[in-house]
């Protein structure tokens, strides 16, 4: 279990985080998204006591971070944004420093180290040296060193940032193997889609503070919810917009380009009711679909290229 209480974080004249709360319960993959510089680096930090901070709590299971260092260390595995390099290490020799560090048995090193390899689909690397491996195997690698002691939380921090699909999809995989005996997987990033088929439980960080969290069911739900409809029509839309016009659950209506965007109140048989009317009326369309979410939307940004033409209470 990892809670955070009211934390508050400061660099100099510069806040971070403000009365930062956050609850992750064992056994879940829990996302923490945000925008670049939202503090999700600083999250991080403080969880493995990397950084202390100016007020509030936080607990890993029994303990305080910052507190009982080498027990703490035992329980968590830290992945950050760029890891350490020792350029002339082969891969092998760079985790059994880390393994030893750990007081890993001399006799199960090795064993560990290859089973690691396999499972991240790297072992091809083994006696290569760290100055020539590409981006996506150091990031495989980190992961890796952080799972060397079984820790039964694994931190993670944007660990998918500037990766190819592939690799992201592959890194998912290490991720939710690695969650199958009930440990904790905790990572932060910045794109919504990344989490979407990984995490069980996401959160979103904004101006330091959370602002939504809750299981990813129910937060793509809401989040759908809230994205409009976008239509495009075969020739005129006068009748479209008459029709539109009509009905209560539509609250707004924007044109943009060739579009029409609608905020509409209704949850998935309403939508295809709504459709089915345009289409009974002998309205020709191109397509009728829910607009998907992105971290603007999310966080309650607007998009200023659109023309609000109609508006309705």
């Amino acid at each position: 279990m990892i809670r955070f209480t009211n934390v508050k974080k400061s660099f100099g004249n510069y806040l971070v985080l403000e009365d930062f709360s956050l609850e992750v319960e064992t056994g879940q993959v829990f996302g923490l998204l945000g925008l670049s510089d939202s503090g999700k680096t600083t999250v991080c930090k403080l969880l493995t006591g990397l950084l202390a901070l100016d007020s509030g709590e936080i607990l890993v299971d029994d303990m305080k971070a910052g507190t009982g260092v080498r027990r703490l260390k035992r329980r968590l595995g830290y992945v950050p944004q760029v890891m350490g390099s020792y350029p002339k290490m082969t891969v092998f020799e760079f985790l059994h420093f880390f393994a030893s560090c750990y007081h890993l048995e001399e006799s199960k090193i090795r064993g560990r180290i290859h089973m690691l390899l396999e499972l991240a689909g790297i072992r091809s690397w083994e006696n290569s040296p760290m100055e020539v491996l590409p981006r996506a195997v150091m990031q495989k690698l980190s992961i890796v060193r952080a799972m060397l002691h079984e820790p039964k939380i694994l931190v993670l921090d944007d660990p998918m940032m500037s990766l190819d699909l592939r690799t992201v999809a592959e890194i998912k995989e290490i991720l939710l193997d690695y969650a199958e005996d009930g440990r904790t997987v905790f990572l932060t990033g910045s794109a919504l889609g990344d989490f979407s088929d990984l995490c069980t439980h996401l959160s979103f960080l904004h101006q330091g503070r959370v602002i939504r969290k809750g299981a990813v069911s129910r937060i793509f739900q809401e989040i759908s919810a809230q994205n409009p409809i976008v239509i495009q029509v075969e020739g005129k839309r006068t009748a479209l917009l008459s029709l539109l016009k009509e009905d209560h659950r539509v609250k707004s209506i924007s044109l943009m380009e060739n579009e029409i965007h609608i905020q509409f109140k209704g949850d998935a048989r309403e939508e295809a009711e709504l459709l089915k009317k345009i289409v009974d009326a002998g309205i020709l369309l191109h397509s009728f679909y829910r607009e998907a979410g992105n971290m603007e939307n999310i966080l309650g940004k607007e998009d200023k290229g659109e023309r609000s033409l109609f508006s309705y209470e």
